[in-house]
C-alpha cells in the first residue's frame, strides 16, 4: 500500500481505523503507509478486500419470510398498546400486501380479532385483542 492508497482510503473513509476495516488489512498497515515518503512506488502490501454482503443481508432484501413478519412488528407496534386498526388500513401501515399479510396472519393470531361482517382487525397487543374479542 502506497502513501496515496492511504491517504485516499482515510479520506474516503473518514479515518485511518474505518480504511483498514474496509480494506481489509490491519490498522498499523495503514498507519505505516501514511509514514512513508512522497506516496510513489509500487505496492508493497497487498490490499484483501473483505467479502461482499452476507447472506444475511441477502435474507432482508428478498426474503418475505423475513420481511413480511419484521414490517408487521412494526406496524403492530405503530399502532400502540391500546390501538387497532381494520386489517386493509394495517396492511397499508406495514407496507405489506392483503396477501402477503394472508400468508403470514397465523404467526399474530393472538393480536387478529375475527369480526362480525367477515373483516379482521389488528390490534396493538394481544391484551387489546382479547378485550375486543370479549366484547364481540
Amino acid at each position: 500500500m502506497t502513501k496515496r492508497d492511504a491517504e485516499a482510503a482515510v479520506h474516503k473513509y473518514g479515518s485511518g481505523n474505518e480504511a483498514a476495516r474496509r480494506l481489509g488489512v490491519a490498522r498499523s498497515t495503514v498507519q505505516k503507509a501514511l509514514k512513508r515518503g512522497d506516496g510513489e512506488g509500487k505496492r508493497t502490501i497487498p490490499i484483501i478486500k473483505t467479502p461482499g454482503r452476507t447472506l444475511a443481508d441477502f435474507r432482508q432484501t428478498y426474503d418475505k419470510s423475513t420481511i413480511v413478519p419484521a414490517k408487521v412488528k412494526a406496524a403492530i407496534k405503530a399502532l400502540g398498546a391500546g390501538g387497532w386498526e381494520y386489517e386493509v388500513q394495517f396492511a397499508k401501515i406495514a407496507g405489506v400486501s392483503l396477501a402477503d399479510l394472508g400468508i403470514f396472519r397465523d404467526q399474530f393470531a393472538a393480536f387478529v380479532v375475527s369480526l362480525r361482517e367477515g373483516r379482521r382487525a389488528w390490534a396493538g397487543s394481544a391484551a387489546t385483542a382479547k378485550t375486543m374479542r370479549e366484547m364481540l
